[in-house]
């Protein structure tokens, strides 16, 4: 098993990018342990990005998989808040 490595979720976490950041994903799920999620660079989210990320968690936690977040933008962290994802998504340690 692959130690963990930063997964950087990029700038942009809405539609046009959930497909190529799920395939990412499922890659890093394949052949790691542990997931360290990146999402400090992230400065357009939307509603289906978040959904992504909510799915891949619950992958995580079916599979044993420890998922950590190395980074928060504040774009990311308010989206979470509007939809009432910050305690799914375990990004309170970067919510005020």
């Amino acid at each position: 098993m692959n130690s963990a490595m930063g997964f950087s979720l990029g700038e942009q976490l809405d539609i046009t990018q959930v497909m190529d950041i799920k395939d990412r994903l499922q890659v890093e799920l394949e052949q790691s342990d542990s997931l360290l999620i990146d999402g400090s660079e992230v400065s357009r989210v939307d509603a289906p990005g978040l959904q992504l990320l909510l799915t891949a968690k619950t992958v995580c936690q079916n599979q044993s998989i420890n998922w950590k977040w190395q980074g928060a933008s504040n774009e990311l962290v308010t989206a979470a808040k509007t939809l009432g994802l910050v305690g799914p998504l375990g990004l309170n340690d970067f919510a005020d």
